[in-house]
């Protein structure tokens, strides 16, 4: 039984070991390589360079190594997952490697999941996502829905939350969808209020069924013709009778419902 324990213990102090290590572990100081530190690797290496030696891609430096932007096999440690791995790092699961993050200009260089930092030019993980709500949730500014990615900042296709400074008007939307908004403006463009990163504001529902889906911060109003009665233009409509109605905007919760005209 004592045998057994120290056998555990040994093996536990070595796997210590090679979290802690890197590719140094299985090879040493790379200046004790027979004096080739910097060569194009040693005889009896067989799973790859060792730390110092010179490479031409990961492939060629053992596994906790990988190969330096100036073609030396750098220690980058162990790891089963990325979350094994330091900062501005990733890890290659076929070697179980710890790697720097692929360089980058744009966010499209980078892999579903992560996102090019400006700051660094490196792809950095965020979150995964499918609408904004779901970035926000993450604390992220925004989803980069082609690539179900969250992103930091504004959204560039513009939002269906913002305050309307300029004189442009919306477009046209379906039902289902509200217009955006960039930069105090409308952009042109519609999106579904399903996949908005927060309920919209209730003037920008242009339709008589969205308001109405919002009957508890919303209200429809509507354009009355030949209406009488003591409470037309305001929110109680039992006193109100009109000949015809026309929805007009959606307005919140307590607003006039009927607006009478001639």
């Amino acid at each position: 039984m004592t045998k057994l324990l120290s056998s555990v213990g040994v093996a536990i102090a070595v796997a210590t070991m090679a979290l802690l290590a890197g590719c140094q572990l299985y090879f040493g100081s790379s200046g004790s390589n027979n004096g080739n530190a910097g060569g194009s690797g040693g005889s009896g290496n067989a799973g790859g360079n060792p730390p110092g030696f010179s490479c031409n891609g990961d492939a060629q430096c053992a596994a906790g190594c990988f190969c330096s932007s100036s073609g030396v096999c750098t220690e980058g440690g162990f790891c089963a997952g990325d979350r094994d791995c330091g900062a501005g790092f990733h890890c290659d699961t076929n070697r179980s490697s710890c790697i720097p993050n692929p360089q980058c200009a744009s966010s499209d260089q980078c892999k579903p999941g992560a996102a090019c930092d400006p700051a660094t030019g490196a792809c950095v993980t965020t979150c995964a996502c499918e609408t904004d709500a779901d970035a926000i949730k993450q604390g992220f500014g925004w989803c980069d829905e082609a690539r179900g990615t969250c992103m930091t900042g504004k959204d560039p296709a513009g939002a269906c939350l913002g305050d309307v400074t300029c004189t442009t008007q919306p477009p046209v939307c379906d039902d289902g969808q509200v217009a955006l908004v960039k930069d105090g403006c409308f952009t042109g463009v519609c999106r579904e209020i399903a996949v908005c990163e927060a309920a919209p504001a209730c003037a920008s529902l242009q339709h008589q069924d969205d308001c109405q889906a919002r009957s508890a911060d919303c209200t429809p109003v509507f354009f009355g013709e030949d209406c009488t009665g003591p409470t037309c233009g305001t929110p109680d409509t039992s006193g109100c009778v009109c000949a015809k109605t026309t929805f007009a905007k959606c307005d919140v919760m307590g607003s006039p419902v009927i607006i009478p005209g001639n």
